[in-house]
């Protein structure tokens, strides 16, 4: 009884110190990310603001297409751009917020599966932990456009929870549950399944008593779930452009080529080796090493059919992200280093955000027998944490700040443009405005979707088409008809070919268009040109319409779509 006794209240202790501990990572990482508080939108961020305000409501992204391009579906991602444009507006610190938020909550689900996979709350704490506070974490996070993955990845993670229940105990409401988060997790993004690839290892690894036919009856209604998806993609996305993968010439070649820098970027940002410096650098040494050292050892422990059911499951969920993403990475930069651009650092995060979580778990499952007690090694994982952690912190923090700082670079052009718009007599039909000079290729990137994603008033530029001297990667404005002639100069990008050109969304469309070059400015009565010039944007609308300032407008598309 005293034995008995005296364990609880070490198992309570145990709890105690690992919540202590769980508050102070949680304390750490909003330390880390609070820089972006401060900050503006980047790229695409703008993209998902003015879509969600095209929208008619809420489930708009079920029923038809709501990505320019029509590749991807992800109505529940949408939604909740949806829901939080209408509670936060364009108030960017909310949308941080919220991101963050959606990050620690992912690492909590990770913690909770990996504490019940390895029934170890230590090892789930150690997986959390590193998850929580490393740079390809708080990366993803940082940039509001790869929400997606948050969600994606909180849904997986849950649903996983459930499919072990699965695993062990064959219960029909596990999973029904599962299934039902896993369904969540692919209408979040598609990287979900590699949750689904998961999932289908824990079951085909479960316990002796759940018969195969019960396994294999759970992979069906798994498959089922992805069968409903397609379904739904293809009802929704009737002139998807998913076809332009399997049209490209020497896809071994690319798949094999994204591969490679799949595998390249995944050390560079595992270890971000090149970003840590001084003692930053000798303490990751000291974490990977000890951990080396441990997970060497801990190779040599029994192995327990549930132990290899962990490594097996997080070794999938990893390695099932990587090849979902190979054929994308053909044409990408994913390396680090000292002159990598802050913009890269963040925008490629994601490319490993599930995988990082997926190797935790393999790596939670390999050393479980060294954290079952209170013993030498224990002690030294927690030291290979510490030292770890704290490098890994401080380069999320700088992260963070060099993000922030390169978002409001964006945010004086944005705000001066749709000052200077909300001047302007705007035409009610044939509305252009041209912002010229800015020398900015990412503002001019996004920036029709940027102005009408934060003007306050929507609804006196929503027929108009905003862009620089080059079109933006597209226009979202509301068109009754398409015609040519009332785009002039702009053009569609393949022609007059509407199906190519244009995508409804919601009210108002997606428009893929060009510059003609050299156009005749008698046709364009209705445009407005505005000029960037110390800080805002002067209307120089008289100038270039007397012919005494003739604006150099560009095609900066692909050859094919710059023909006439």
């Amino acid at each position: 009884m005293m034995q008995t006794d005296r364990v609880n209240r070490l198992s309570h202790g145990s709890d105690a110190r690992l919540w202590l501990a769980g508050s102070i990572v949680i304390l750490g990482v909003v330390v880390a990310f609070r820089a972006a508080f401060a900050g503006y939108f980047m790229l695409d961020d703008f993209g998902m603001l003015a879509i969600a305000r095209f929208l008619d409501g809420p489930l708009d992204p079920f029923f038809g297409e709501h990505i320019p391009g029509a590749v991807y579906y992800r109505p529940l991602g949408m939604l909740l751009w949806w829901l939080s444009e209408r509670l936060f507006g364009s108030t960017p610190a909310a949308h941080y917020a919220l991101n963050l938020l959606l990050h620690i909550a992912v690492a909590g689900a990770l913690w909770r599966l990996t504490t019940r996979l390895c029934e170890s709350r230590w090892a789930g704490f150690v997986a959390a932990a590193c998850f929580a506070c490393h740079p390809i974490g708080l990366g993803t996070t940082l940039w509001l456009s790869d929400r997606f993955d948050l969600l994606a990845l909180l849904f997986t993670l849950l649903g996983l929870g459930f499919a072990l229940d699965f695993s062990r105990s064959a219960g029909w409401r596990a999973l029904a549950a599962a299934l039902c988060l896993f369904g969540l997790g692919l209408l979040s993004k598609e990287i979900a399944l590699a949750g689904f690839a998961a999932a289908a290892a824990l079951w085909m690894r479960a316990d002796e008593g759940i018969g195969w036919k019960v396994r294999v009856r759970a992979i069906a209604l798994l498959l089922f779930v992805l069968a409903l998806y397609l379904l739904m993609r293809s009802a929704a996305l009737p002139n998807h452009g998913a076809g332009w993968l399997s049209s490209l010439s020497r896809q071994f070649e690319q798949f094999a080529q994204g591969g490679s820098i799949w595998l390249g970027g995944w050390l560079n940002y595992a270890s971000f080796w090149a970003l840590l410096g001084g003692w930053k650098a000798a303490a990751a040494l000291v974490g990977y090493a000890l951990i080396a050292a441990l997970a060497i050892v801990a190779l040599f422990q029994p192995w327990t059919s549930r132990r290899q059911q962990v490594v097996l499951a997080g070794l999938v969920l990893c390695l099932s992200t990587a090849v979902l993403q190979w054929p994308l990475l053909a044409f990408q930069d994913l390396r680090v280093a000292e002159s990598t651009s802050v913009i890269n650092l963040v925008t490629n995060s994601r490319y490993f955000y599930t995988a990082w979580a997926g190797l935790l778990v393999a790596l939670a499952g390999i050393l479980t027998p060294l954290c079952s007690t209170n013993n030498l090694s224990r002690k030294l994982l927690a030291v290979a944490l510490v030292a770890l952690v704290l490098p890994w912190l401080l380069a999320s923090q700088h992260l963070a700040r060099s993000y922030r700082n390169a978002t409001l670079e964006q945010r004086a052009m944005v705000e001066a443009a749709v000052a200077s718009i909300g001047q302007l007599e705007i035409p009610d039909r044939s509305c252009q405005i041209y912002l010229l000079d800015t020398d900015n290729w990412m503002f001019g990137w996004i920036s029709d979707e940027a102005i009408k994603a934060v003007v306050p008033d929507l609804q006196p530029i929503s027929r108009c088409l905003i862009q620089t001297e080059h079109t933006p990667w597209y226009h979202i404005a509301v068109v009754d008809r398409f015609d040519v002639r009332d785009l002039y100069p702009l053009r569609p990008i393949h022609g007059a070919d509407e199906s190519k050109a244009t995508q409804k969304i919601g009210r108002g469309r997606f428009l893929f268009l060009n510059l003609s070059p050299g156009p005749d400015l008698s046709r364009m009565p209705g445009a407005r040109f505005l000029s960037w010039r110390n800080g805002s944007f002067i209307d120089i609308t008289a100038d270039v319409l007397a012919g005494t300032r003739i604006p150099g407008l560009l095609c900066n598309r692909s050859a094919d779509e710059c023909l006439p």
